[in-house]
């Protein structure tokens, strides 16, 4: 029942997050609450420590878009500097070597470098929703693709059809968030 309500938060969220919703970082929080003692269950530890990540960048994203004027109207995003692009990737590669060090050392992570991958692509891509980069759907893509196949394999199937629908929602989301307009700065 936790993970169907932790689902159900999440299909909210991503519906908020389309439509560029400021209550979006709300109920990412909630449901970041709930997935944290869901992916602790199954032993997935990467996946629940960026739970935790999750809550404090909810928290960056509510107070950014409240920063920025009339965040509930205005339907914008921003163009990402090469520089930021750039500093991601290796950090994603450095993330994603130093996650799966980590939990291959812990015994009960059935998935040590997917996780890993999955939460390095996942932390990125929160840092660039919240500063309204476009780019962070490429990002959410191949996070929610290799997510359906770990949650497959660990049998958490609400979970993975959660991700099958962030899965779409990565596409609807970028295709709708091209339509906005695009600003250099805020």
């Amino acid at each position: 029942m936790t993970e169907i309500f932790g689902a159900l938060a999440g299909l909210l969220y991503v519906y908020l997050e389309i439509r560029q919703r400021r209550w979006m970082w709300i109920v990412g929080g909630v449901s970041a609450l709930v997935y944290i003692f869901v992916f602790f269950r199954v032993g997935l530890y990467a996946a629940m420590a960026f739970q935790f990540y999750y809550i404090v960048a909810s928290i960056y994203g509510w107070k950014k878009w409240g920063a920025e004027s009339s965040a509930e109207s205005t339907q914008l995003t921003i163009k990402m500097p090469l520089k930021i692009a750039v500093v991601s990737m290796i950090l994603i590669m450095i993330a994603t070597l130093l996650f799966w060090f980590i939990l291959e050392r812990i015994d009960s992570d059935p998935m040590p470098f997917t996780d890993g991958f999955i939460v390095a692509l996942s932390m990125v891509a929160t840092f660039w929703v919240g500063n309204r980069y476009i780019e962070h759907w490429y990002l959410w893509f191949i996070a929610n693709s290799l997510s359906i196949y770990m949650y497959i394999l660990q049998e958490l199937y609400p979970t993975m059809i959660l991700y099958i629908v962030f899965l779409i929602a990565s596409v609807v989301g970028y295709m709708k968030w091209r339509k906005f307009k695009r600003v250099l700065n805020l």
